[in-house]
Order: C-alpha cells, then structure tokens, then sequence
C-alpha cells in the first residue's frame, strides 16, 4: 500500500484490478496473520476511498481486486451521503490521505427501485427520500442509478473541507456504476 497515492494512480489500480475481477473465478488475498498484524503495527494506507451499496453483490474489495488495508471502504443504503457518510469520507481523505473518493452506485439496486416504485418510504425515507431527490422523475433503473450517484458526488463536492483538497489538486471526486452482471465498472 503506497502512502499519498495520486488520484490517477489511484484509479487506475481500481480500473486494472475491475479488469481482473471481471475475468476472475475467484478472489484470493493475502488475509494473514503477518499482514493483518503489519496493519495495525504500521496502520493503515489505502489508496482511494469507495462509497458504495450496502448490497451484499457490491463488494469494492472484490470488485477492484484489493485485500486489507488498501481500500476505505463507506457503505451505505443507496450509496447516499448523510452525516455518517461524508465524516467517513472526510476521514478516508483528510485523515488517511486517499487522493481519489469514488461513489459507485450499481445496477440492481433496491434503493433505486424502492424510490422510483413508491412514495411511502416509511422507517427507510432518510435513505430513499435522498435517493428520490437525486433522481426526481426518472424512471428508468439504469438512469436513476447514474443520477443517484452523481447527486452524491454533487453533496461531497459541497462539502467545504473535500471542496478545498479538490481545489489544492489533492482529491478527485467521482462517480461510477458497477453493472452487477458483467462485473464491469463504469466511470461517470
């Protein structure tokens, strides 16, 4: 894990290793005790933060072909951002150095569906109310999906503390979709 990894360094690691998820039949990290231990002695250093579904297909470790301690991972409901969600991010980025913070929606997504269906969200309207306002009057799955995540690429960017690293050229912010048939990760 390299420490301060530019954005597009950071991107590219993601992309390649989304080549290699797409062709894969299995996943195999090194998960040991030594790297597991060499983690918490020296901490951690991912190289790009990934807010992603909470969708249990939507695995960014998996997805990028990354083990412990390379990505920070924020996963939530609809990839939707609140106050748990961008303080996570500020941390991945601020904290942690990450110069790339990816939202990655995906196809399929129960949030999205649940928003385009029904008005009545009930105990989930702090998740599907947010996703709602993304996508207004879109109903078509795979668009509302691109709108979601740009509505939460648009709420980081807000952000002042993530709007000045992005101005400094120390962060890139951007959205993807993770088409959970192929595999495939597409940039917005």
């Amino acid at each position: 894990m390299e420490m301060g990894m530019k954005a597009q360094e950071a991107l590219d690691r993601l992309m390649e290793g989304n080549r290699k998820f797409i062709q894969a039949t299995t996943h195999q990290t090194d998960v040991s005790l030594p790297v597991r231990e060499g983690l918490v002695k020296e901490g951690q250093h991912p190289f790009a933060t990934v807010i992603s579904c909470s969708d249990s297909r939507v695995i960014p470790e998996h997805v990028f072909m990354c083990g412990l301690g390379d990505i920070f991972c924020v996963r939530t409901a609809g990839n939707t951002i609140g106050p748990g969600e961008l303080a996570s991010a500020l941390y991945g980025c601020e904290h942690l150095g990450t110069q790339l913070l990816m939202v990655m929606g995906h196809t399929g997504c129960g949030a999205v569906a649940s928003a385009i269906e029904s008005d009545d969200h009930g105990p989930l309207a702090p998740i599907l109310g947010k996703v709602e306002q993304a996508i207004g009057d879109e109903r078509d799955p795979y668009a509302a999906t691109v709108a979601n995540a740009r509505a939460s690429v648009r709420d980081l960017r807000e952000n002042p503390e993530l709007s000045h690293l992005v101005g400094e050229g120390k962060l890139t912010i951007l959205a993807a979709v993770f088409h959970t048939d192929s595999g495939e990760v597409e940039l917005l």
